[in-house]
This record gives structure tokens, sequence and C-alpha cells, in this order.
């Protein structure tokens, strides 16, 4: 529950370097511990700002000691360096820093191309020309002549799919001539998804790099996107290689089912019943969701032809059987704001996440006036080209090399470390590290770079250094409120049966009428509807005939249930009582009854809040003598509460 909660803090603060000032005002000092106004400031106003009932700063000045005090608690106790708490807040810190890592401008631009790439699908066939997973140079102009070749052969008037079926190394591509069917974003491979979207139906594409190889692809048609359905399926399995006469059996079997359902049997039933599909069959037939491409044509055509909510189609044959298919539901492409949250996600764990981590290692490298040593990565690239020498040797010739190969501000980076680095990669073996050094040397500098900084968040960034702590803290806090607090409450049987006696007055059945509500919008019907309950012997039958366009409510009523009510019986004039939108005017008429007592099994769960709360306080009392917190007041003075900004 923690974990989902404070997760979801992340989206709701606005980061900026510019947050906070530089200077700080001492606040709170706890021994060796200071707490300056800014960091104040900054829990103060994020949590008023989530609060129904806002408080003054000096308000809260009381409730930021204690977090203060309760955090200093648990790491006296050591909760700080145990290795569940490691591994959470180092999981926390990473999330929290991956805004600062990315180029948020470069995202937003992504988010963006990518819906717009959603509202369309687009049907195209490709040619591939493979590449190893690290290419020398001579294998990236070879596949690169080859696929120059193909599109010659194309603008010389040879047909496209023909080509594929001929020349693609896309092992398919013989049985389907490259053709892909319809797809949208983030489906294919971004530069792959890129050259399609940008190809204008009936062209091809300029030839593009994939990590698969190089392509060209020609678009066939686009069309907006379908969205999705929700379907249910009964399905007669027969395999691709089956005789004639067992699929003759499963059409025989598949039409009588259809016959059943065209005289109104119930398609779940008959799913449950006769489906071969096992895995929906259980579940009356039902599938999970899909769009464009996520289904065989021969089953998502017929699907997507169903016009309305609960049609049927009539039998179709799959490569797999034959199926009826019932539609369920059916939905579009949301709104932006609704999906931007989705493609961010997705964003995420796609390749095309990689143009926000370049550029922001680009502004890294200016900011820190980066400088890179080519010529030591020519002299151990060379090294690794020569075969004869083994993985061993190759490692010893710089394993202790102090050279730089890179440094920026603050940052160096030796020829030894990279070594290192090497070694730990299982691909760089002897007979591959050739292909590799370019582009595993240039993804560790690059990696080292986005390291270096992320070490450097929390003095460069106060609002993320304000941010961690907070995330720190409120870990710990959970962790020490559960040994000191929560634990201790629930399993103090005695403690909880004296807090109670000690308390009992405090725990009541609120008072009640048992009888009849009349509410209506006619203030005529109100007041003789008063009239008519005055007597309390009217009964709601009799109520509904006299007034049959008033609703009637027969029931148990409690003190702070309808405001009106409250008002009427209780005299509450500040009543917290539900209001009926649809109605103007509300009378009640019954027997009141006084409040009862509650029995502590009856409240048990309010009792032991209680408890704890009292817990807690004992325990704060105790943590305040022990740690003898200082508070300067004045700086309260230079507090930046959210409601000026």
């Amino acid at each position: 529950m923690i974990r989902t909660n404070l997760i979801l803090l992340i989206s709701s603060i606005l980061i900026s370097a510019n947050t906070f000032a530089q200077s700080t005002h001492p606040l709170v000092n706890i021994g060796d511990h200071h707490y300056s106004i800014e960091e104040f400031d900054f829990i103060y106003n994020k949590n008023n700002s989530f609060s129904h009932k806002p408080i003054s700063p000096k308000e809260y000045l009381d409730l930021f000691v204690n977090y203060k005090l309760k955090v200093l608690e648990a790491c006296d106790q050591g909760l700080d360096t145990l290795p569940s708490f490691t591994k959470e807040f180092n999981y926390y810190k990473d999330e929290l820093a991956k805004p600062y890592l990315t180029d948020k401008n470069i995202t937003d631009q992504l988010v963006k191309e990518a819906y717009q790439r959603l509202k369309t699908e687009v049907n195209a066939s490709h040619i591939l020309v493979k590449l190893p997973s690290s290419p020398s140079p001579e294998d990236t102009l070879k596949a690169y002549q080859k696929i120059s070749s193909i599109v010659k052969k194309y603008k010389a008037g040879e047909d496209f799919n023909q080509l594929a079926r001929q020349y693609s190394e896309d092992p398919s591509a013989y049985q389907n001539e490259g053709k892909l069917g319809y797809f949208n974003g983030f489906m294919m491979v971004y530069p792959f998804e890129s050259a399609a979207y940008n190809t204008a139906v009936g062209e091809i594409s300029p030839i593009v790099r994939t990590a698969f190889g190089y392509h060209i692809i020609k678009v066939h048609d686009k069309r907006a996107n379908r969205g999705e359905l929700r379907t249910a399926h009964i399905m007669q399995i027969f395999p691709s290689n089956a005789p004639q006469d067992v699929i003759a059996e499963k059409k025989a079997k598949i039409d009588s089912i259809y016959q059943l359902l065209q005289k109104g049997a119930d398609f779940g039933t008959l799913a449950r019943q006769f489906s071969e599909d096992k895995n929906s069959a259980n579940n009356n037939g039902e599938l999970p969701w899909f769009g464009t491409g996520r289904m065989i044509p021969e089953f998502s055509e017929p699907a997507f032809q169903l016009d309305s909510i609960g049609s049927i189609s009539k039998v179709i044959q799959s490569p797999y059987g034959f199926h009826i298919i019932k539609l369920l539901e059916k939905r579009g492409l949301q709104p932006f704001e609704k999906e931007e949250e989705k493609i961010r996600q997705k964003i995420a764990k796609d390749e095309r996440a990689y143009q926000g981590k370049k550029a922001v290692i680009n502004r890294l490298k200016k900011e820190y006036n980066y400088q890179q040593n080519d010529a030591l990565l020519r002299q151990i690239k060379q090294k690794a080209s020569n075969q004869q020498l083994s993985n061993d040797d190759f490692f010893y010739e710089f394993e202790n090399s102090n050279n730089n190969i890179a440094s920026m501000k603050g940052w160096t980076f030796k020829a030894s470390d990279l070594i290192e680095k090497l070694k730990e990669n299982k691909q760089f073996t002897q007979s591959q590290r050739n292909r590799l050094f370019d582009k595993l040397s240039q993804s560790i500098i690059e990696d080292e770079i986005i390291s270096f900084e992320k070490s450097r968040l929390e003095d460069k960034y106060p609002a993320y250094r304000y941010l961690v702590n907070e995330y720190h803290d409120g870990l710990l806090i959970f962790e020490i409120s559960q040994r000191e607090i929560w634990n201790k409450a629930i399993r103090d049987s005695t403690g909880i049966e004296a807090y109670y006696a000690a308390h009992k007055s405090n725990y009541f059945h609120p008072e009640t009428m048992k009888g009849i509500l009349l509410l209506t919008n006619d203030k005529k019907i109100w007041k003789a509807a008063k009239k008519s309950m005055a007597s309390h012997s009217i009964s709601a039958d009799s109520l509904k005939q006299l007034y049959p366009h008033a609703k009637i409510i027969e029931g148990s009523f409690a003190k702070g249930e309808y405001k009106a009510l409250d008002k009427q019986l209780w005299n509450e004039k500040k009543s917290t009582g539900k209001v009926d939108p649809h109605y103007k005017y509300l009378w009640g008429a019954g027997k009141k009854t006084a409040r009862i007592p509650k029995e502590l099994e009856e409240t048990r769960g309010q009792v032991i809040a209680d408890y704890q709360n009292q817990i807690e306080k004992e325990w704060l009392s105790r943590l305040r003598n022990k740690f003898a917190p200082t508070v300067n007041k004045k700086a309260l003075k230079f507090s930046k509460k959210a409601a000026k900004k």
C-alpha cells in the first residue's frame, strides 16, 4: 500500500531547478540535525495542498517536528540499514531521478507524436536485409549494397511483393510476400514505425535501419484507428492438416450451434457446453480486448464488421478452426488526456526513450566541457581487433592504465575503468570484441555520464533533494510506526479493553428515528404531507397513494444521515448529513430512539484507532524528552506559502 501511495506522488510534483532558493534559514534543530524553512515549505505546501482542511504554517510546525523525531528514532533503531529498506528506498530514488535524466521537451514531443500515430493504422509490406547484432563495417556495407540493389529493381518496374518473396531475409516473407497487414503505433520498432508513417500511400520508404537490419517499406493504405473490441466466441478446432471428413464434421457441429443461437439460445451457455477453446469456454467464450494486428485477420475482420453490441457473426473459418463471434464491447482511442500516461509508460520501455536520454547526455557534455581521448580509444580498439590476443591478454594491456578516455568537470573515466566494464559484459568475447567495441565503449561512457549526473542531483536540484528526503523519511516512518504504534496497539488486547473501559462514554450508536421519509420538489405536497404525517399513524403505502409523485422511504434513519432530518428532529443547525440532489424538500415521521452504548466488539476498530493515537502521543512525548528539539519560530517569516505564489 505504501509503495503505491508513494509512487503516485511522483507525478504530482512539478520539477524545477529554480523551485527553491539556494540560501536556507534554520527552522528546527534536533541535536546535530538542522532543518531549513525551505524544506519545511516544500513538505508543508505539498501536503497542505492535498488537505481538505488546510492549516497555517504555525499549526503545521508541530507536525513537522514530530515527523523528524520519528525519523531520527527510526535511524537510532537501525531501520535505515535494513536490506529491505535499502532496496525499497533505492527503487524510489531511481524513479524520482528519471525525470531529471531525460529531456522532458523531447519526451513530450514523442508522446504527442505517438498519440497522433495511434489515430491511424498503416497497411504495409517490407523487405529486410539482416545485420548481425554488432555488425562490422564490412557487414554493414554488404547489407546496404544488397538493399540498394533491391530498390533499383523496384524502381525499374519489378513487383514489390515478388521482390520480398525472392530477396527478403524476413523468414515469413516467402509465405506472405512481405505483407504485414495493418498496424499502428508501438507495434513496430520505432525507426520502422516512423518510416511507415512518413511514407505516402503507394510509395516506398527510404532505406531504414533498425536493430534487425535494413528495410524498405511499401505503404498500401492508411485508415482511421478502428479501436478495440471485446468479443466472445464458440470454436470448433481442427488442425491445419486435418482431412476433409474431419473438417466437414466440425462444420456440421458449428452449423448446428449457430442454428441454436438463431432460435434464441444463450451464447455463454453454448460456449461453455460446446466450444473447444478451453481457455475461454469456461468464461462464456469471452476473449481479451484486441485491436488491429492483435488477432489473425480471418478472425478480426469479421469481428470488426459486427455493427452492434450483442450481434453475432455467421460461421467463419480461420487456420485454426471454425468460429462464431459475439460482439460484447467496443471502444475507440480515448482523448489525449486519458491516453497520455499510458503512452508515457510505453515510451519508457521503447527504444524512442533513448532520444530523451541522448539529449540529456549532449547537454551534460556541453555543461561540463566533455573531452574524449579518441586516440586512446583507437589504440584500445586496435588491440581488440587482434584475434591472436586472448581476452585475458587484451584486458591486461590496459587494466592498470590511468590514462583518461573521457573527462568532464568533476569526472574522469580512465582506460582501466572501461576495461573493468568490458570484463563484466559476457558478449565481449575474443571472437566478438572487435565488432562490439565501438558500440559497447560508447554505451558505457554514456551510462557513466548519466551516473555522474545522477550522483549530483541532490546537490544540483533542491527540489529533488527534498523529495528524496521525504521518501526516505516516509519509508522509515512507516516502519517505525508499525513497530511503536500500530502493531503494539493491535496486539495489546488488555490495553484495548482498558482503554475502552476508560472511554466507554465516547462510543455510542447514534440516535435514530424508525419511520418514514417523504421527499418532494413540490412545496405544497411537502406542507400537506407534514400534516398527514403528524399523527405518526399513517403508513408508507397510504402516503404513496396520497402523494404518488413524492419519494417515500421507510426504515431506520440515524442522526447525521440527512441534513434536513437532523434540523427537524434534533435541531442540528450545522449537520454534515447528506442532501438528496433530486429533491428540495424532506420530512420525516416516526419513533425516535435514544443513543445506545456500543459494546467493545461493535466498535473495536475505532477503539484500536483511538488507542493507537494515545500510544503515539505518549511515544512522541518520550521522543521530545530524548532528542530535545528546538524551534526558531522567527524563521517562519521567510516561509513561502503556496497560496502566495
